[in-house]
């Protein structure tokens, strides 16, 4: 009996391990298949909660970069 303890006691340690990290990977899996893009109405509603929050505000919102002028290119004509 000592022999078969001695044999057998790290599968008592690697089996658990190896389910615990099988349900773990599983659950992340899960988490992120629920994290699908979201529909239009779904969206400006999660916009107008974040807004309704502060959690958005002017404050925190980068000013916008000018954009460099544009050049136009003068059309030539067709002789």
């Amino acid at each position: 009996m000592k022999k078969t303890i001695s044999v057998y006691w790290p599968l008592a340690i690697v089996v658990p391990l190896a389910a615990a990290a099988y349900l773990h990977i599983c659950g992340d899996a899960a988490s992120r298949a629920s994290q699908a893009p979201l529909a239009a109405d779904q969206f400006t509603a999660e916009l107008a909660r974040a807004v309704s929050y502060g959690m958005i505000d002017d404050a925190t919102t980068q000013p916008a970069k000018p954009m460099r002028a544009a050049t136009v290119m003068p059309i030539a004509e067709a002789s």
